[in-house]
């Protein structure tokens, strides 16, 4: 399989394909070689039955496609168009983002075991899809190492697992634990989600647990993810509902109402939305499996605290609230309140803690 560019066009595809239905009817062998690597139905046949076979613009077309990973040219220039689509307000200094994303998990770092719903839906998105003894192994957004432990136990000392964080306070907590350790087959190293500095087709499993709504671009990074599996490789990773968490969709309809825009989990939401983009960036056989998880707070608690400019905005930078007047940010805190107290029972608020689990296979 080829990788993509970073910025692929569509129009370049379209004279490679063009190309390639050339190179047919001039009965070039390059040509054959490369239609049986793309194409089963070719994979026995000699050249003559190769180039005396009908093909077409569209035959090229699905050819091209199916060299970059994908089942149809349909399927190539939807996730091409999309890479243009705003999916979230955007990162426009991805250096200032990922700062904000470190100094809050260097703070975390020194107390991230401690929470124990962390590891229980870390290990829920390994035990979904485990790995096969042997099998190399990449954990995204490492944190404290959870899935890269069990990870490295369950692949045994013939595979190997790499776990990647660019909060180092999280690295230096798992280097601590990696020392108390005797795994041979597991090492930390700081690295970006987004621009991964290992070659295509190197893992047969991926893991990412509570970091997927980091990412500056979600379908770019799940189309790179995609090319660092090997062929049957398969991605894992947890997202939430569009309204899971008081401070994720109680903050959305309190901000909503002022006209101010705020898309955490907003992309995978549903369950048809996860399935939707992990299909996008090129999986197969995608599923998802959905836990109803949560509990009840006072309502107190779940007016607290105010939302901040200092309050988490993944997938956005500079903040939403950023530059909001204060009566508008009083406005939306009392809109907040009010949210609060309409959805409160005698038990209290609801806290979901709802989580899709959600795995596509690189054919």
């Amino acid at each position: 399989m080829k990788s993509l560019p970073n910025k692929p066009n569509l129009e370049f595809l379209k004279k490679q394909a063009k190309q390639l239905r050339s190179l047919h009817r001039q009965r070039d062998v390059s040509c054959s070689q490369r239609l049986r690597k793309i194409d089963s139905s070719f994979s026995e046949k000699a050249d003559d039955a190769i180039f005396d076979a009908r093909f077409s613009i569209n035959d090229a077309q699905r050819a091209i496609a199916r060299e970059y990973g994908y089942t149809s040219w349909a399927k190539l220039k939807h996730y091409i168009e999309s890479l243009t689509a705003p999916e979230y307000n955007g990162v426009n200094d991805k250096q200032a983002y990922h700062q904000v994303i470190v100094d809050s998990y260097d703070v975390r770092s020194k107390n991230y075991d401690n929470s124990e719903w962390h590891r229980k839906v870390a290990l829920q998105t390994v035990d979904y899809c485990p790995p096969d003894k042997g099998n190399d192994i990449l954990d995204i957004a490492t944190g404290t190492g959870t899935i890269a432990f069990h990870a490295a136990d369950l692949t045994g000392p013939a595979g190997s697992v790499v776990g990647i964080d660019i909060a180092r306070g999280m690295l230096a907590k798992c280097n601590e634990k990696l020392a108390a350790t005797n795994h041979n087959n597991l090492r930390f190293m700081y690295a970006d989600a987004e621009d991964l500095p290992f070659p295509d087709n190197s893992f047969d499993r991926i893991y990412c647990s509570s970091a997927f709504f980091w990412m500056s671009h979600p379908l770019a990074a799940l189309r790179h993810w995609f090319e660092l599996l090997k062929p049957g490789g398969v991605l894992g990773i947890n997202s939430s509902p569009e309204d899971a968490f008081l401070w994720g969709g109680g903050a959305r309809r309190a901000l909503g109402k002022f006209g101010i825009e705020f898309t955490c989990n907003t992309l995978t939401g549903t369950r048809e939305k996860c399935r939707q983009l992990v299909e996008l960036a090129g999986f197969e056989n995608v599923h998802v499996h959905e836990i109803n998880d949560g509990w009840y707070v006072s309502v107190e608690d779940a007016k607290g605290p105010p939302l901040t400019v200092d309050a988490y905005a993944p997938g956005q930078h500079p903040h939403p609230l950023t530059g909001v007047p204060e009566d508008i940010l009083q406005k939306v805190q009392d809109e907040y309140e009010a949210d609060v107290d309409r959805h409160a029972t005698e038990q209290g608020v609801w806290h979901d803690l709802s989580m899709y689990y959600v795995y596509g296979k690189k054919i």
